[in-house]
């Protein structure tokens, strides 16, 4: 008898929500929106979970993605948030302005790592694959565009020397990894005026921020940030003497007032005498060139870049 009254109460259920009853209709409603949330969440938990379990996975995420996948208490958000205020802060501007244009334009990609070791090996592969998804689609994003990381808030803050071993120690990494050879105008050795980062067969500039910068609060973060330029960027830019003055001349001046030490001498232009690219990747607190422990990435085991 009771289950003859349960399957009369379904029929009667579903012969209601079929009905045009005001009251049924707001029900069907309901139900749809909660699919449709329920469905959402889903599919932000699936893509969490690509993202923080299978670090080998394309997990360059846009903006977007960024603000729908992580909630506003988890350390991804944090991190995003932290690093879009820098670049929104409309009363002290941020001196790399096209790559604050990049952001509000939605041009760039972001990877995100649970530590700031950025020699652990789970991280390198996280970043290689961010950099394979990121690269083929860089053009289509936009002419300001970056793949920049951000890695998880670390209570115990390392020195900027230790960031900076740390940050060669990934790109000696990303080297092992790339399935490409050097390309042939680059040369090998870093410390030349010529070298320069190379990924998939594209040359790429970085820039570091950490927490341990005090002084040079252009690059000074509240966790470790990497971002990741293709070179095309900065032809686009300088694509003729005026205005590569020009964007040089606004940065430098917005770098004399952001920071609270003297610009750095090192930065120039790429390829020009006496200079090194390398140099201008990690810049330190002070006016002094952040030492390199590399001759030649990942030399010991590509013949090709050995």
């Amino acid at each position: 008898m009771l289950l003859l009254a349960l399957l009369a109460l379904l029929v009667a259920g579903g012969a209601f929500l079929a009905s045009k009853h005001p009251a049924s209709v707001k029900l069907r409603n309901r139900l749809a929106i909660l699919r449709t949330r329920r469905n959402c969440i889903d599919g932000a938990n699936s893509l969490i979970q690509r993202v923080q379990k299978d670090p080998s996975a394309p997990a360059a995420l846009t903006k977007e993605e960024v603000i729908r996948t992580f909630t506003t208490e988890s350390w991804q958000s944090q991190a995003y948030s932290d690093w879009a205020s820098i670049h929104l802060d409309a009363e002290r501007i941020f001196p790399c302005i096209y790559a604050t244009k990049g952001f509000k334009s939605d041009e760039h990609l972001f990877v995100f790592l649970d530590s700031d070791d950025l020699g652990d090996s789970r991280h390198i592969q996280a970043i290689a694959s961010g950099l394979m998804h990121y690269l083929p689609r860089a053009h289509a994003l936009g002419p300001n565009t970056s793949l920049v990381v951000l890695t998880k808030y670390n209570n115990n803050t390392r020195t900027v020397e230790e960031y900076n071993v740390l940050f060669w120690k990934l790109l000696d990494g990303l080297a092992r990894l790339d399935k490409v050879a050097w390309p042939a105008d680059i040369p090998k050795d870093i410390d030349t005026e010529r070298w320069a980062f190379s990924f998939n067969g594209e040359h790429v500039f970085a820039a570091v921020q950490t927490p341990a910068h005090q002084q040079r609060l252009s690059r000074h973060a509240n966790s470790l940030t990497v971002a990741f330029q293709p070179k095309w960027v900065f032809d686009l830019l300088f694509s003729t003497d005026a205005k590569r003055e020009s964007a040089k001349t606004k940065v430098r001046r917005l770098l004399s007032k952001y920071d609270t030490i003297p610009v750095s001498p090192l930065l120039a232009n790429y390829g020009d005498e006496g200079t090194r690219e390398f140099q201008q990747y990690f810049l330190m607190d002070e006016n002094v060139p952040a030492p390199c422990p590399f001759k030649r990435l990942a030399a010991d085991v590509d013949p090709s870049k050995a």
